[in-house]
């Protein structure tokens, strides 16, 4: 492994704040067609994330001294991803690091034949929804989005703060008069008919794999970079629905995701089948290099 993988830099946690406030979205712009930073007016802070003592259990950040569950917007871990981490713990080890340890920090190595990349500590977002009855409240998320626009493929720009997209354009000729912004099943997800009101959820946004290598294989506590709001401000809501970091899906890599044609518990997008991408970030803008998209379902 010593040959395959070399260091080049730290980057220290000035730098990194920096990095991080300068991702983009991947599809979503302003009305001049410029893609929106989602975390350009956010606080960073580094926290603990311990393993869940029993199965029933699910792992929990430490914030502010309360304990909160964690969640996840991809439930599903890959054997493959899992195996190349360990090459980077071992080359972490060898410079006295860890995945686990790492503080408000990141590491740029190059690896032979793969390329140059960065790990950080995972990042996990605090977001606050608005429940009815247990389910998201569409119109107030919808309303989270004012300013902001999203491409059909002809180019044209539009405003999904109203939550209806008109004349939408999936390629040249065809089109939705009318394009509801969500997934079909949004209105379906519930978190517990007797919440009403704001609810905070702390969603891994970037990082499952090393957030799984630590608490499930290592059995240790992480540290994670924790993303907030600033004061009276709200983060813009994640691309999928979030949902209890256990029970996961465990396959050996992404090709033996077609064994299993329908899977029984994988990630629900917040918006439709046409626009379910538009919300993943793009670290590379910012100066991150991490792993692409899994699908190569395009983006306008």
């Amino acid at each position: 492994m010593g040959e395959f993988i070399c260091f080049e830099r730290f980057i220290a946690q000035e730098e990194l704040v920096n990095v991080l406030k300068n991702i983009t979205f991947r599809g979503l712009y302003t009305k001049e067609g410029t893609p929106i930073k989602p975390y350009s007016r956010a606080r960073f802070s580094l926290v603990t994330v311990h393993p869940p003592p029993r199965p029933t259990s699910f792992p929990q950040i430490m914030h502010n001294m309360q304990p909160q569950p964690l969640f996840t917007a991809q439930p599903t871990i890959y054997k493959s991803q899992t195996d190349m981490l360990l090459e980077v713990e071992q080359f972490l080890e060898s410079m006295g690091k860890s995945i686990q340890g790492l503080k408000f920090e990141g590491v740029q190595y190059h690896w032979k034949g793969k390329g140059t990349f960065h790990i950080l500590p995972p990042i996990v977002e605090k977001h606050t929804y608005s429940l009815s009855k247990g389910f998201f409240n569409l119109k107030k998320m919808a309303e989270r989005f004012k300013g902001c626009y999203v491409k059909d493929a002809q180019g044209n720009l539009h405003e999904i703060s109203k939550r209806l997209l008109r004349d939408y354009y999936v390629d040249k000729d065809s089109k939705f008069s009318y394009l509801d912004l969500f997934n079909h099943n949004a209105a379906l997800i519930n978190y517990g008919l007797r919440f009403d009101g704001d609810s905070d959820f702390y969603v891994i946004a970037d990082g499952s794999h090393r957030m799984d290598l630590a608490l499930e294989l290592l059995n240790k506590p992480i540290s994670v970079i924790l993303v907030e709001p600033e004061e009276g401000d709200v983060l813009y809501p994640y691309y999928a629905f979030p949902m209890p970091f256990r029970p996961t899906t465990r396959l050996t890599s992404k090709d033996a995701e077609r064994m299993y044609p329908r899977l029984e518990r994988d990630k629900i997008h917040l918006f439709n089948e046409f626009l379910k991408k538009v919300l993943h970030y793009d670290w590379e803008a910012g100066g991150l290099h991490v792993s692409e998209l899994r699908t190569s379902i395009p983006i306008h």
